[in-house]
């Protein structure tokens, strides 16, 4: 169990950031290049307000988004030890 729990820590990162690309490449067709530009910037921002705007569009980006954020709350528990 703690194996698992290991190599899901060192993925995280990995997927978080093709995660973001993603938002990124979303924000660009969506919004436009000054709304590219803001979520590449500012990524945490960015992929609430596109996860919010994109709701009931692409259930496959929010789906993966609530998982990262879950992900996320828990990455960052689980670092501070």
């Amino acid at each position: 169990m703690k194996n698992i729990i290991i190599l899901i820590i060192s993925i995280f990162p990995i997927s978080s950031f093709i995660f973001h690309l993603w938002t990124t490449y979303i924000a660009f067709n969506e919004g436009g290049f000054f709304s590219g530009l803001f979520t590449l910037i500012l990524p945490l921002i960015g992929e609430i307000y596109w996860c919010i705007k994109v709701w009931g569009e692409n259930s496959t980006y929010t789906t993966i988004a609530i998982i990262h954020f879950i992900g996320a709350f828990f990455y960052t528990i689980g670092s501070n030890k």
